[in-house]
């Protein structure tokens, strides 16, 4: 019995340890465009072709705290080229109409990196089509941690940037809000 007592605490010891993590440092702390969990069975598909954009995109399933369904909000005025996206007070994604520009992520990962005597910036995701970044102040300067996400996606030759707000939000949201950016497809209207 005092074996497998030991044996076991040995067991858990090492797990604990290992923590699930490689070592391997390969990837320099940036996770692949993988790690984020890309199932979607926890999520609905939700079309934006009624507030004027030609896409569908995948929207997690958020309840109240008395288990009601929280419903998309868009906000959009006719004309502008922002769309607000929202699911309850914490999930708030900025949809913006880049019309024929290309390489907005790149713009945005310089615009990042320029921001280093003010934030430290710790890509978490950073790939061809998102970016998803913890930012913190400077040591001693106060604050907490905020993250961020920054994804393009195309339809029908136009170019869209999903982003979070200026103040970001909580690690599983923002991971929630890149399953929305990747799922992000056209909607094929002559079917």
């Amino acid at each position: 019995m005092k074996k497998i007592l030991i044996a076991s605490l040995c067991c858990m010891f090492l797990l604990i340890a290992c923590d699930g993590k490689n070592g391997s440092g390969d990837n320099d702390g940036v996770l692949a465009a993988d790690s984020i969990d890309m199932n979607f069975d926890d999520m609905s598909a939700f079309s934006l072709i009624n507030y004027g954009l030609n896409m569908q995109i995948m929207l997690p399933k958020v309840q109240s705290s008395t288990g009601a369904s929280i419903e998309p909000e868009v906000k959009h005025d006719e004309g502008d080229y922002l769309w607000y996206l929202s699911i309850g007070p914490r999930f708030t994604l900025i949809i913006e109409d880049f019309g024929r520009e290309k390489n907005k992520l790149a713009d945005e990962r310089k615009r990042l990196n320029e921001l280093d005597d003010i934030f430290n910036v710790e890509f978490l995701q950073d790939d061809d089509k998102v970016l998803m970044y913890k930012r913190t102040l400077h040591e001693g300067s106060g604050g907490k941690p905020s993250y961020h996400c920054y994804g393009t996606t195309e339809v029908d030759g136009y170019t869209y940037i999903f982003k979070t707000d200026q103040d970001g939000t909580f690690k599983p949201i923002v991971e929630d809000m890149v399953k929305t950016i990747r799922s992000a497809e056209p909607i094929n209207i002559d079917a």
